[in-house]
């Protein structure tokens, strides 16, 4: 089976549980909207950039040094580094090994804030639309680190249910499924990144 079509093994195994927060996550974005259409006052810097919770000011930096050097290649190599170690495998992976379904609830918190940090609401223009590619490609890898923490959490806590013989195995195999699950998180962060990187250079800089 290619590295493809394994993935897609595993969502059609947990289906419903993708379909649910598939759904949930827009609406979270949704609702964070809503709130700062309520709230204004919460959105402290709307697109400033889209890097916004990296979590860590020294990458705040180093998006925006790589961003001002107007090196396309540059600054998605960076943003690839950043959404692929931080924001997915330190931010949302590393705890999901820890705390069983955590990695879910950070998915979705994240979705919320960006509702609040990105919401349309009251923007002079349109260039947010530009941006808006970016939220749907990355929003749908961090969707899929999100489900993997599912996967990874289902299988440590019911073993037997996926034919393994007990915690240990369902654990590794939970580990298992999340590398495979990774593929497609790479390559939407890939396609996110180079897509970021061109349109904030050339289009909106």
């Amino acid at each position: 089976m290619s590295l493809v079509l394994q993935p897609l093994a595993i969502l059609r195994e947990h289906r419903r549980a993708f379909v649910v927060l598939a759904v949930l996550c827009p609406v979270m974005f949704l609702v964070g909207v809503l709130v700062t259409a309520v709230i204004p006052e919460l959105r402290p810097s709307g697109l400033g950039g889209l890097q916004a919770d990296s979590g860590a000011p020294g990458l705040g930096t180093l998006i925006a040094d790589a961003y001002r050097s107007e090196n396309v290649a540059w600054a998605a190599a960076v943003t690839l580094g950043v959404n692929l170690v931080s924001a997915s495998f330190l931010q949302t992976t590393l705890p999901s090994l820890v705390i069983p379904f955590i990695g879910v609830v950070i998915t979705v918190v994240r979705a919320f804030s960006w509702g609040i940090l990105f919401s349309p609401l009251g923007r002079p223009d349109s260039s947010y639309l530009v941006h808006y590619v970016t939220l749907l490609i990355e929003g749908g890898a961090y969707l899929i680190v999100g489900f993997a923490a599912w996967v990874q959490a289902r299988r440590f806590l019911q073993p037997q249910r996926f034919g393994r013989p007990n915690r240990r195995a369902g654990y590794l195999d939970g580990l298992a499924a999340t590398a495979k699950l990774y593929v497609w998180v790479v390559v939407l962060l890939v396609i996110g990144a180079v897509y970021e990187a061109f349109s904030v250079i050339h289009l909106i800089a």
